[in-house]
């Protein structure tokens, strides 16, 4: 808890989150029906005692003039650090009175207890009114009750089309190719070198090799590129000149005259490999039957994977339908600011509308991640389920084969405290989510 300062009314002693000003409007405390209330104490003469064994510990370790550190009478220390040592006392006594009382009420707190009021007058006892918000009660709904609707197509998917995966392989495997006797055309790879210019303010960017992909459809950062370059051939060489909205997407450009001194040093052609044995080899396959084989089984793989993962989306959808109750505020902060730490793209907003919008959604978002959360947390505990070392021995077995490393490998891996507690977690949710989906009905519809 971070109490500063002792006279302060509501001071929350909270750990601080990374909301930043993405933080909801303040609502009154009194309206969360989650928020729990109680008091703490402390006699006078306790807090006395504690300040003069907190000031002896001042004396070993303050400097001061006219004495020797480690030899400042107790006295002066309380004499000199009066309004200090008892500001410490107080805080130390607000944590850990009110983290005692809530492990003695039992109570199942969601966040950091916090200050609502403290009352100390000079030589007197210490109360203050303490609040922390706690998790909410939990009531699931009978499983074997629920009903999810998935449609036939998801949990069937396409049936497997030889040509059209084979297709897809080679499309994704495609070789650039250095084109030396025509012209650039659509779906060329095109290497150029631009240097570009500021016409009023003569500032001159350093000039650069980029790459850029003969698409209509892509937007490019200087204007008109694709229609500049179609026709041209390599060697090249011509000037581009634009004038850039307000709104630019380079905003360093934004608003200016802008130069482009343009190269085209190379064009290359984008071809399918043949499906001969030089590519399957480097696929790491022995044959044109065996690759087939494999194609259809990592299709099959996707295809299940898929329909599992649209079963779950229902079955979770219909968990948060059928299990209402309130969310804590502060679950929902800790999950606004870890979907932000993971979001490494800078955020900028058009206006305080468009701010105001991306701030309700990451809200909402977190309250139905917390809520799910919740209620897979709750049927943990409600049933019982729990990573047995024999589930280990499976997924280490199974982690060595998909891997084709020794198993001793995976175990030593798995040897570190965080990764272990990590694969624990990951075998306790596959178990709750199968748990769930075996007691649910799905419907074909």
């Amino acid at each position: 808890m971070n109490h500063k300062n002792a006279d302060a009314d509501k001071k929350s002693v909270s750990k601080a989150d990374n909301t930043g000003d993405l933080q909801p409007a303040v609502q009154d405390k009194d309206e969360n029906v989650l928020i729990r209330r109680f008091k703490i104490s402390m006699s006078k003469e306790d807090i006395a005692s504690e300040i003069e064994a907190l000031a002896v510990q001042y004396s070993q370790k303050v400097k001061m003039p006219g004495f020797r550190q480690g030899k400042v009478p107790v006295d002066v220390v309380k004499k000199v650090y009066k309004q200090a040592l008892k500001e410490e006392v107080i805080q130390q006594a607000v944590s850990k009175l009110a983290f005692a009382q809530i492990e003695k009420d039992k109570i199942a707190a969601a966040s950091e207890p916090y200050v609502e009021k403290i009352d100390n007058p000079e030589g007197e006892d210490f109360q203050a009114d303490i609040a922390v918000e706690t998790l909410p009660e939990i009531k699931l709904p009978d499983l074997e009750t629920l009903q999810v609707r998935i449609a036939a197509a998801d949990l069937h998917g396409e049936a497997f089309d030889e040509a059209k995966q084979i297709e897809k392989v080679l499309e994704a495997n495609k070789r650039s190719l250095p084109v030396k006797d025509r012209a650039i055309a659509e779906n060329d790879l095109v290497l150029l070198l631009v240097q570009s210019a500021d016409k009023a303010g003569k500032r001159k960017w350093p000039r650069q090799e980029i790459y850029f992909m003969m698409n209509k459809e892509k937007e490019a950062e200087i204007a008109g590129l694709h229609d500049e370059l179609l026709g041209k051939k390599s060697e090249e060489k011509f000037t581009i000149q634009r004038s850039y909205p307000a709104a630019a997407p380079k905003k360093a450009w934004a608003g200016k005259d802008i130069e482009h001194q343009v190269e085209i040093k190379a064009i290359y052609e984008l071809k399918k490999p043949e499906l001969d044995d030089n590519f399957l080899k480097s696929l790491g396959m022995k044959n044109v039957e065996d690759f087939k084989i494999k194609l259809k089984e990592e299709y099959q793989h996707r295809q299940e994977h898929q329909k599992d993962e649209k079963i779950m989306e229902g079955i979770y959808e219909t968990l948060l339908e059928t299990s209402q109750f309130p969310v804590p505020r502060s679950l929902q902060e800790q999950e606004v600011a870890r979907q932000l730490t993971q979001n490494r793209r800078p955020l900028n907003f058009k206006d305080d509308g468009e701010k105001a919008k991306f701030k309700e959604m990451m809200f909402a978002q977190a309250e139905k991640a917390v809520r799910l959360s919740l209620i897979l947390e709750q049927v943990h505990r409600q049933h019982h389920i729990a990573v047995t070392d024999q589930d280990l021995e499976k997924e280490y077995a199974h982690l060595s084969q998909h891997h084709s490393l020794p198993e001793k490998e995976i175990r030593k891996y798995y040897s570190e405290e965080k990764k272990a507690a990590e694969l624990r977690d990951h075998l306790l949710n596959v178990k709750i989510n199968a748990f769930i989906r075996d007691k649910i009905k799905i419907n074909e519809v």
